[in-house]
C-alpha cells in the first residue's frame, strides 16, 4: 500500500512518453494516494544536450547565450500541466500540486549537495565507475551524429546534476515517494540504498533526517500500465 504523503513526479523533456494520454489516468492515481504532487521538469539540464553542438564548431558562449535567450522549457510543461490538472476536475490554484524547475532548487544547499556529488564522484570509485556506465549507456543510444566521448563527457554531467537535484527534493523538501516514467538509472537509486558507502542523507549533509525513499515505475498490466516499486531505501539510519 502506498504512502499518502507528498510525491515526485520528473518530467524529461525528450521522453515522448509524457503525452496528455498517457499522463492524465497517471495523475488521477497519483492524486488519489498522495497529499501533494510535485512536478519536476529538468528545463536547465537540457543546456547539456545543447552543449554537443561545441563539435560543429559552435562557441561555449553562443551556447550559453543562445539557451539563456530562448528557454521555454517550464512555462511551456506548466501550461501543460495545468491542462491536464483541469482535465482531472482539480483547479489550477489548488495547493495539492507545484510546477518546479532545475533553477527553483539551485540554491544553498543545492549548491553543498551538487559539490558533495562531485567529491563522490572524484573521490568514490565504486560510484564513478556506475556513473561511467550509466553515461556511456545513455550517449551509445543518442544523437550519433555526435562524437562518442563528447555525448558520453556530457551525459555524466547531466547525470550527475540530476542526482544532485533528486536528492534536494528528496531529502531537503521531504519528498519520498518518486514516479518515475521511463528506466531510473541503477546508479541513480544506488546513492539511497547506501552501496557505495553513502547516502542521499550523507550528500545532503542532512544525517539526522530519516526517510524511507520509494522510487515506482511503470509496468504493463492487464489493465493497462500500473506503478510498480522498484526501490525502497532508508535516507538515514
Amino acid at each position: 500500500m502506498r504512502a499518502s504523503g507528498p510525491a515526485l513526479f520528473p518530467i524529461s523533456l525528450s521522453n515522448q512518453d509524457f503525452s496528455t494520454d498517457v499522463v492524465l489516468p497517471l495523475l488521477a492515481d497519483l492524486f488519489a494516494h498522495h497529499s501533494k504532487i510535485t512536478f519536476l521538469v529538468a528545463d536547465h539540464l537540457q543546456i547539456y544536450n545543447k552543449a554537443l553542438r561545441l563539435s560543429e564548431g559552435v562557441t561555449l558562449g553562443d551556447i550559453i547565450a543562445d539557451f539563456a535567450n530562448s528557454r521555454r522549457y517550464l512555462d511551456q510543461r506548466r501550461r501543460w500541466i495545468s491542462r491536464t490538472i483541469q482535465n482531472l476536475g482539480l483547479a489550477v490554484e489548488d495547493d495539492r500540486w507545484r510546477v518546479l524547475g532545475v533553477d527553483d532548487v539551485a540554491d544553498a544547499d543545492g549548491f553543498r549537495i551538487y559539490r558533495n556529488v562531485m567529491l563522490a564522484y572524484y573521490g568514490v570509485p565504486s560510484f564513478r565507475r556506475d556513473v561511467d556506465s550509466a553515461a556511456l549507456a545513455h550517449a551509445v543510444a543518442r544523437q550519433e551524429i555526435y562524437p562518442l566521448n563528447q555525448r558520453r563527457a556530457l551525459s555524466k554531467g547531466y547525470l550527475l546534476e540530476e542526482i544532485a537535484v533528486s536528492v534536494r527534493l528528496h531529502v531537503i523538501e521531504g519528498i519520498h515517494d518518486e514516479y518515475y516514467i521511463g528506466a531510473q538509472a541503477p546508479v541513480v537509486l544506488g546513492v539511497y540504498d547506501g552501496r557505495y558507502g553513502f547516502d542521499a542523507a550523507t550528500l545532503a549533509e542532512r544525517p539526522e533526517k530519516a526517510g524511507l525513499d520509494r522510487f515506482y515505475a511503470l509496468d504493463d498490466g492487464a489493465d493497462g500500465a500500473v506503478w510498480s516499486l522498484v526501490n525502497a531505501s532508508r535516507t538515514a539510519p
